[in-house]
């Protein structure tokens, strides 16, 4: 939590390289993922008996910095605690996906070109990002970086409050702490990084965030000279807001967390084009130019319905706009509208909801077996290296160690442990990697039958 704490400054969650707005598209893609996701049913068993809907509580006075940063949000988009600090499982997810922009800086943090294997570069503009970093400078924000790090790797990075590192600490503490009352700040703080690692990946869905178009998040919005960001991000907002952000439509799998950044990034990018990425414009009898090889056009296009005075529509398989074209005084040319926009915003928002619900659920992937009977085991399968930790709790909700061993790997049998002589509940928390390396805490939980 002091991690934690200590990284969340108050800031503005708006900026020039902001992502799907956080209040709005973001939050809503985390809910949908969330109540898709296995999260209710783990919460459950591990004590939080209302499951996404169970209340968690961060006192304001352990986390003054978040409280500020959550002071930042709308109290109308479900994110906001009460004066206690507390609000249900879904909304600590929801609002880690709003937080992941805070600072603003970190917004940078959330691109990644396949192609290239890079993230952010600042975009020569000239005179106007000159100008647009004196508006900044006066107004006290931040400027543009030259470049940021990758998406997939700010997931890992060590200066990131919101990554991988921490949503482990968090999420074994959440099972092994000693009351209710700690138990629910550490469950609360591990939904925020979740939420937040799902605003990361899901950025991986805008086309200009994975087909180097950094240019396409400075457009003018319209609310004054520092009031930029990305069109198409924003026409989701506008469209769909919080609540309409429709379900996934399938859920991805991965088997390594780094696949699913750089996976959705590279569906991304091979299937949309983005504002500054379109086929270039050529004579009518030559082949356009394209910025990436894909998506790539179709041996033949339709130029005497591009001929027309709206021309034509380029469409994928399943019928979606990917532009508009045009034959005017025998040159081909590509654009992109709103109407354009949102055709390809029903297909992508779906699918950018069914990655986050994978790797939530790869999240929560480690999951124990307890046996009960004189002697209690756990085991586990697929794990590799770490140490296990078994522990009671009692009447009171009050958990204590009872038995840890350290494992080494390939096994299934973790551990065994006198069954104690009271308690209500017996849980095992493992932390270390799976079969695979990849960093993961398990845990099991059942209760302890009693004639």
């Amino acid at each position: 939590m002091k991690k934690l704490v200590a990284a969340v400054l108050v800031a503005a969650l708006a900026g020039p390289a902001g992502a799907w707005e956080a209040q709005t598209t973001h939050q809503g893609l985390a809910e949908q993922a969330a109540l898709a996701s296995k999260l209710h049913k783990r919460l459950g068993s591990l004590g939080f008996s209302g499951g996404l809907f169970e209340p968690l509580t961060i006192p304001p006075a352990d986390a003054p910095a978040l409280m500020q940063a959550l002071k930042l949000l709308s109290p109308t988009h479900g994110a906001v605690p009460d004066g206690r600090g507390r609000q249900a499982a879904l909304a600590w997810i929801s609002a880690g996906a709003a937080l992941a922009d805070v600072p603003a800086a970190h917004g940078a943090n959330h691109f990644y070109d396949p192609h290239t294997r890079s993230g952010w570069r600042r975009p020569d503009l000239g005179f106007g990002a000159r100008v647009t970093d004196a508006v900044r400078r006066a107004m006290g924000r931040a400027e543009l970086p030259e470049k940021a790090v990758a998406a997939p790797d700010w997931i890992t990075a060590k200066d990131n409050p919101f990554g991988l590192s921490e949503f482990l600490h968090q999420y074994e503490r959440a099972v092994s702490a000693a009351t209710p009352g700690e138990r629910s700040r550490y469950m609360a703080a591990a939904l925020i990084s979740a939420g937040a690692m799902m605003h990361v990946l899901g950025d991986l869905g805008a086309p200009s965030r994975v087909r180097g178009d950094y240019a396409a998040h400075l457009d003018p919005l319209g609310g004054g000279a520092d009031d930029l960001g990305s069109r198409f991000e924003h026409i989701a907002a506008l469209a769909y807001g919080r609540l309409g952000v429709p379900a996934p439509d399938h859920v991805v799998t991965r088997d390594k967390l780094r696949d699913f950044y750089t996976g959705l990034a590279e569906v991304t990018a091979d299937h949309w084009f983005s504002e500054n990425t379109l086929p270039g414009s050529s004579r009518s009898d030559a082949r356009p130019a394209l910025a990436l090889p894909k998506p790539a056009l179709p041996t033949r296009l339709n130029l005497m319905a591009a001929s027309r005075d709206d021309g034509t529509t380029l469409r994928d398989p399943a019928g979606a706009c990917l532009a508009r074209y045009k034959v005017e005084h025998n040159v081909l040319s590509f654009t992109t509208d709103d109407d354009c926009a949102l055709e390809e915003l029903a297909q992508i928002l779906p699918n950018v909801a069914a990655w986050e619900t994978g790797l939530l659920d790869y999240l929560l992937r480690g999951e124990l077996i307890l046996s009960l009977g004189p002697t209690i085991t756990v085991a586990g399968k697929n794990l590799g290296a770490g140490e296990v930790q078994i522990l009671v709790e009692d009447e009171r909700g009050v958990r204590t160690p009872i038995g840890k061993a350290a494992t080494p790997g390939g096994r299934e049998l973790l551990g065994a442990v006198a069954m104690p002589a009271s308690g209500v509940r017996i849980l095992a928390v493992f932390h270390g990697t799976d079969a695979k390396g990849e960093p993961l805490v398990a845990v099991g939980a059942m209760p302890i039958p009693r004639s």
